[in-house]
């Protein structure tokens, strides 16, 4: 089953955004049975630990949400991410100088930024469709920090309305009435401007991955609430 590794993460705070609730099914909590190995960023020991727990053939990820660990830390991450494996940024707090910190730290070929913080309906890209084939393609509203990325680094988008629902908002609803000249000019305006109004969701990412050559991947969750 594998295990995860949270360096210096406030655990119940990440449990609240993304482990299942009591409510849920019993099948949507399979992914949460993995060994949880949790290591405080301050103790004395933690560089041995955390060298002990990537050791481990099992480790599925290292999670971690400060990018101004000590660098023997921060050299583990990298050195694990180089090798083929997961490492993942909490970004709950939304602090605009992680994403260039973690593009810094991790070499990316194009820097992360962050450019909003808001409620969204977000979509999972064909990009993360083709590399993990996940089944939900969709997250309901949710609360997110988000991240401008290059397009092969975003696994989720927000979510445009539909064109009809633009065009209703931007001409106003008929509510069963005939449109006139004055609404049928508004529609088509709309219309015209609809593909740049997707082109401003489709920037903002509260889900990016980078997958490097050797398939390490570094990811940023912006995720707040729901």
């Amino acid at each position: 089953q594998g295990s995860i590794v949270f360096l210096g993460v406030e655990v119940d705070l990440f449990k609240s955004c993304f482990f299942p609730k009591e409510e849920e099914p019993v099948r949507s909590k399979q992914w949460t049975s993995h060994e949880l190995v949790i290591l405080d960023d301050k103790s004395a020991s933690v560089s041995a630990d955390l060298s002990d727990a990537l050791e481990k053939p099992d480790v599925l990820s290292v999670i971690f949400q400060d990018t101004e660990l000590d660098a023997s830390l921060l050299g583990a991450l990298k050195e694990f991410y180089d090798s083929g494996g997961l490492v993942v940024f909490f970004g709950i707090h939304g602090m605009i100088i992680d994403p260039p910190r973690l593009s810094e730290q991790f070499n990316l070929p194009e820097a992360w930024k962050l450019v909003a913080y808001t409620g969204e309906n977000y979509e999972i890209t064909s990009t993360a469709m083709h590399s993990i084939g996940y089944v939900v393609k969709e997250q309901h509203y949710t609360k997110s920090n988000m991240l401008r990325v290059p397009v092969q680094d975003r696994w989720m988008v927000a979510k445009p309305p539909p064109l009809h629902e633009y065009v209703e908002e931007y001409a106003g609803r008929l509510d069963g009435k005939v449109p006139d000249d004055v609404w049928k000019h508004e529609a088509e305006k709309a219309k015209a401007g609809y593909v740049n109004y997707c082109e401003q969701f489709y920037e903002h990412c509260p889900l990016a991955v980078n997958t490097n050559s050797n398939g390490g991947r570094l990811a940023y969750l912006g995720f707040v609430s729901s």
